[in-house]
């Protein structure tokens, strides 16, 4: 999913279809339909046209170590000149590992969220796969400790749902996630073939998942095509009585973050913020991040261009024993 500076050509009734896709990725046509106030056939064929030109993605939202990834790290990229930042940003994102590039301003002309097994996948891609394309000057890797929070959700619409938070799950719970971070919308009936348990019970652990904020099955929308155009990353250093688990966890209470991890390095913390205007943005950093307890200094890094690929998962999804573990509270 890629997004520029140019206006594009969502009008009234997809942002609508998206407000409510984000609410829940796996909403009938007939109810999305409903809420929409369209046809059915014009709800398949809007979100088809969105699907299909890259606005939107449907996957499962979840804790990347429930899919085998470990290691995550966010890169900070300085360019060399010899190519447009965007042009090796479309290189960069084929890299299966990179989840997430951003063009920003300031002093690091580019980031990617790369996701890995471990430490040592993590060293290969970013020395050989990201240093070594042509434009590339530096790269500056900033390790998460922690994916603390994930949102992904910019609807206006109201909802009791929180973030995404690492969870503890059993083998059941982290199979039908798999199975759903390859294909959000796939068939509860289908997804129990697949893992060799009762369609009764995928239904079952999907609601208990849902419940405890291991996982969402939701759209996810680039924000800069939805009329957010002062989104950036927001880097935080903490001060020296300050912790870095407390400044994250009030940042999760903010409307505007999307996304928190504590990270080593560089930066104590980052976040992804999500705002229309520059006015939006001022009033973030000033009037709720700033005067956090524990921060000390921050910085941002606004996007200019955001690409994004859904995490998947690297092997198919592996049958259970439905009688191997306990059932989750």
């Amino acid at each position: 999913m890629q997004s520029d500076t140019r206006t594009t050509d969502l009008d009234a009734t997809d942002l609508q279809l998206i407000d409510n896709l984000q609410l829940d990725g796996r909403m009938t046509y007939t109810e999305l339909a409903h809420r929409v106030g369209v046809t059915e056939k014009t709800a398949r064929r809007r979100v088809s046209r969105l699907l299909e030109a890259r606005y939107i993605t449907i996957a499962a939202v979840t804790d990347p170590g429930v899919l085998g990834f470990h290691c995550m790290a966010l890169i900070f990229i300085t360019i060399d000149g010899s190519r447009l930042p965007v042009d090796i940003a479309d290189e960069l994102v084929t890299v299966p590992e990179v989840h997430y590039v951003t063009v920003t301003t300031g002093r690091f002309a580019m980031q990617a969220e790369v996701v890995c097994t471990d430490k040592q996948e993590l060293y290969d891609v970013v020395f050989g796969a990201i240093a070594s394309v042509s434009g590339v000057a530096t790269v500056e890797i900033l390790p998460y400790l922690r994916l603390h929070y994930q949102q992904a959700r910019f609807s206006g619409l109201p909802t009791g749902v929180g973030g995404i938070r690492p969870k503890p799950l059993d083998t059941t719970d982290r199979a039908i996630i798999t199975h759903l971070a390859a294909d959000g919308r796939a068939a509860f009936r289908d997804c129990a073939t697949a893992l060799g348990v009762s369609e009764a019970t995928v239904r079952l652990r999907y609601a208990k998942l849902i419940e405890s904020g291991a996982i969402r099955v939701m759209c996810i929308a680039n924000p800069l095509r939805l009329g957010y155009r002062f989104s950036g990353w927001v880097t935080i250093q903490i001060g020296e009585n300050g912790r870095a688990q407390d400044v994250a966890e009030a940042l999760t209470r903010l409307k505007a973050v999307s996304y928190v991890a504590i990270t080593a390095g560089r930066a104590d913390v980052i976040a992804e913020v999500i705002a229309a205007t520059g006015e939006s943005l001022l009033a973030v950093l000033d009037d709720e991040i700033r005067v956090i307890d524990g921060v000390a200094a921050i910085g941002s890094l606004t996007y200019l261009t955001v690409y994004y690929k859904a995490i998947r998962p690297r092997g198919p999804s592996t049958r259970v024993d439905p009688d191997a573990d306990d059932q989750t509270g």
